[in-house]
Formats: structure tokens, sequence, C-alpha cells
């Protein structure tokens, strides 16, 4: 009779098996290695881009002037009075020049009472020139008046006579087509 051999052949199959579960193993272990550089990784470039965007998003604000009259600017004088009528005046001035002068009160404008107010700015300019605003907010609607603004063009004397002679001659039976003045 021959020996029983079973014992060899299962220790060579477990072996193989074993081999090929450490291999498996060690494949997996390589995967999640890698996965977890990877999110390292991907977590690093992350944290990089918010700082990136940060920083520049700090640095490529306008920045204010670090010194001055204007960082270290004060309230001076101020007059606050709102009384129950509806009126009130509203005046400050700080210590770099600016000044603000405002009063206000009701006005009966057809079946609406608006408030109308008038006043006045004045403060100093980056280039040192003084800048002063009045104005008015009415039924008329909001009218500033300053040096400093703007103002049309004058009309061209051609457009004026224009202007003077549709005025002068409504239309007429011309399909409503008005004719300019002669020139000259």
């Amino acid at each position: 009779m021959t020996p029983f051999t079973a014992p060899s052949c299962i220790a060579s199959v477990y072996k193989s098996l074993r081999s090929e579960q450490e291999s498996q193993v060690q494949n997996q272990l390589q995967v999640e290695s890698f996965l977890l550089r990877y999110y390292d990784t991907m977590y690093t470039v992350q944290v990089l881009v918010v700082v990136a965007l940060c920083a520049t998003r700090t640095f490529g604000a306008p920045q204010r002037p670090t010194g001055g009259s204007d960082k270290d600017a004060v309230i001076t004088a101020q007059q606050l009075e709102v009384n129950f009528d509806g009126n009130y005046v509203n005046n400050f001035e700080t210590s770099n020049g600016i000044s603000h002068q405002e009063s206000g009160q009701p006005k009966q404008v057809d079946n609406e009472t608006p408030v109308v107010v008038q006043g006045a700015d004045s403060y100093t300019a980056p280039d040192g020139q003084q800048v002063s605003i009045t104005y008015i907010a009415d039924e008329n609607g909001y009218q500033p008046q300053g040096s400093h603004i703007p103002t049309a063009p004058p009309i061209p004397p051609e457009i004026l006579r224009a202007l003077e002679w549709n005025a002068a001659h409504p239309e007429e039976e011309d399909g409503g087509q008005g004719r300019p003045p002669p020139r000259g």
C-alpha cells in the first residue's frame, strides 16, 4: 500500500493560497498607500489654492493710506436736531477740514408733504483743492451746485437758430417735416 500523501498536497495548496493572499494584501496596501498620498497631495493643493486666493484678494484690494489726517480725523463739532413737526438740522465738522451743514423742513406740494432739504458740504480734495457743494432737494429734484461739477457746453449757434425756428413755426401740413431756416 502506498503511503497517504494528502498532507503534502494540502500543504502545497495552502502555501500557494497563502502566498496569493499575501500578494493581494500587499497589492491592496500599495493601492491604499497610493490613495493616501494622493488625497494628502490633493488636500495640500487645495489649501495652497485657498491661501493663494486669499493672498491675491488681500494684496489686490485697494489700500487706504496708512498715514495722514484722514485716517486720524475726528468729529470736532456736531449738531443734530430732529423736531416732531418734521424740521431737522444736521451739521458736523471734522479735524481734517470736512464740513457738512444740512437742514430740512416739510413743504406742502399738491396733496403731499415732502421734506425739502438744503445744505452744503466742503472738503479738501487729494490734490489740495478746496471743494464746496451746495444743494437743494425739493419737488424739482436734487440740484447740486459747485465749481468742480462739470457743466454742459454751450449750444452751437446753428442748433440754437433751428430750435428758435421750430418754436416760431409750428408743424405745417408737409408730412410733419418742418423746414430749417436758410443758412447765412
